[in-house]
């Protein structure tokens, strides 16, 4: 199973997966980086790398960066709440 089909907000109902997803970060690509998803959660570069590393956010390794899914940004932050 791929990374980003790991999020459980794909296997939500489709109406309420869309608008989660519309309504938080719009402002940002699909899939971001380890600098996005640090301006996106207001957090320093260590805890950044911290959080993916440690699979808290899915993520994929690319070479020697990390891409995130920003629908497995949007999860980890719903099931903080």
């Amino acid at each position: 199973m791929s990374e980003i089909a790991a999020c459980t907000l794909i296997q939500e109902e489709p109406d309420r997966k869309t608008e989660r997803y519309m309504m938080m970060f719009k402002d940002y690509p699909d899939v971001v980086t380890v600098e996005h998803l640090q301006k996106m959660l207001g957090v320093g570069r260590k805890v950044a790398y911290l959080l993916v590393k440690e699979n808290k956010i899915r993520s994929v390794r690319v070479g020697r960066s990390y891409k995130i899914p920003k629908l497995c940004v949007v999860e980890y932050l719903l099931d903080k709440t």
